[in-house]
């Protein structure tokens, strides 16, 4: 994957805008501070205390993230979407049809689901914020 720069603004979209999405903002926020970044979902859900916690492990406070919905965020102008999700990618297209705002989908699966063993469930979390940090830093250069 060609790396490009990274883009004055950007939005990242998930389901309920409680763990990947945010992961993505914080991850994006540090490694690209230039950047504005924001996230959503396609409905609003609660703030997620393991995506805090894993977020913490990589000197990203999340603690104050409130969820927004694609409607609470529809009217503003950004560089780039990546949703997390297809429903979420296709979501974002019906919210930004009139625009020429580029619209990427990198799928990723939803680490609360699966084993109850917290344990495994941390490992699930992290997996995936360290699966966004790597695709972030390969596709973006400051």
């Amino acid at each position: 994957m060609k790396s490009e720069t990274a883009p004055q603004s950007i939005l990242f979209v998930c389901y309920l805008n409680s763990i990947r999405s945010p992961m993505a903002e914080g991850l994006m926020r540090k490694l690209f501070p230039g950047t504005l970044s924001h996230s959503c979902g396609m409905a609003s859900g609660d703030l997620d205390d393991l995506m805090v916690a894993v977020m913490r492990e990589k000197g990203v406070d999340m603690s104050e993230h409130e969820a927004q919905t694609l409607g609470d965020v529809a009217e503003q102008k950004f560089s780039l979407v990546i949703a997390f999700t297809e429903a979420a990618g296709e979501a974002a297209k019906a919210a930004f049809e009139h625009t020429d705002i580029p619209i990427k989908v990198w799928p990723l699966p939803d680490p609360s689901q699966g084993s109850l063993d917290v344990r495994a469930i941390m490992n699930n979390y992290r997996a995936i914020r360290d699966n966004i940090e790597t695709r972030l830093k390969r596709a973006f250069v400051e």
